[in-house]
């Protein structure tokens, strides 16, 4: 019976030994993808794209927010030189741009988000392949994203090999 146990005892001390070095060999990487998305040629393309956009869509809602003031300044000191009737057709053209330029600043952040979405999705998935290939050719056996981690050594951090991975992969 004694011999039994220490059977017993050997092998559970021969399984948590294989175990612990199966463990120990095991590799593992931690990339920011936020570093990626900024450091990369692609991200840094993508951000470009969206920024004029942006920039595109800021004049037009300057130019629509410029003639809004003139329209105020107009009726503020005019208002007193026109008729009730003129001045009430004054207030209620500018009350309606005002309504059309609040109803464009909206659709023009929605526009913006889905944009920014989409942009993000695409750009994400095209990272998450080269990851995977990545992690496949050098042996790794877990990357994970670093934003999950809550702490990692620097020893793992992979994110330097993914940007350029990312742009090794788009050059021609």
């Amino acid at each position: 019976m004694q011999k039994r146990w220490l059977a017993i005892l050997a092998g559970i001390l021969i399984l948590g030994f294989v175990t612990a070095r199966a463990e120990a060999q095991m590799k593992i990487g931690v990339v920011d993808l936020e570093k990626v998305f900024e450091q990369s040629e692609e991200g840094k393309k993508a951000q470009a794209a969206l920024q004029k956009k942006v920039e595109r869509i800021e004049l037009e809602l300057k130019s629509k927010q410029d003639e809004l003031k003139t329209m105020e300044e107009q009726i503020s000191t005019q208002g007193s030189l026109l008729s009730e009737s003129a001045k009430f057709d004054k207030e209620k053209s500018y009350q309606d741009k005002l309504k059309d330029f609040k109803r464009l600043y909206e659709d023009y952040q929605s526009e913006m988000r889905q944009e920014q979405s989409k942009m993000n999705k695409t750009i994400l998935d095209q990272f998450l392949g080269i990851i995977k290939a990545m992690g496949e050719r050098e042996g790794y056996d877990l990357i994970l994203e670093d934003n999950a981690v809550l702490h990692s050594s620097k020893k793992i951090d992979v994110t330097d090999q993914v940007i350029k991975s990312v742009n090794e992969k788009k050059k021609p």
